[in-house]
């Protein structure tokens, strides 16, 4: 068996290959859904995300530093 990955879009539920020729003329597919969207972190500093992750994980002061500690100590 071998596999295939090709560039596509959709538009209104239709798959729109971006290279139709190199699909085979007949065949069963499976489809990635990839996400267009960029993430609300992206583009944060170092800083920010860190603070953004804190918050999604719902820690207090205490624990936050905690957590700080352990990761400057594996990052030696």
């Amino acid at each position: 068996m071998s596999y295939m990955t090709l560039e596509a879009d959709i538009a209104h539920g239709q798959v729109i290959v971006k290279e139709p020729a190199k699909l085979p003329v007949t065949g069963k597919a499976l489809v990635t859904i990839v996400d267009s969207g960029v993430p609300a972190t992206a583009g944060l500093r170092p800083l920010e995300a860190l603070e953004a992750l804190q918050q999604h994980l719902k820690l207090d002061d205490r624990k936050a530093s905690e957590w700080m500690r352990i990761v400057r100590e594996a990052r030696r």
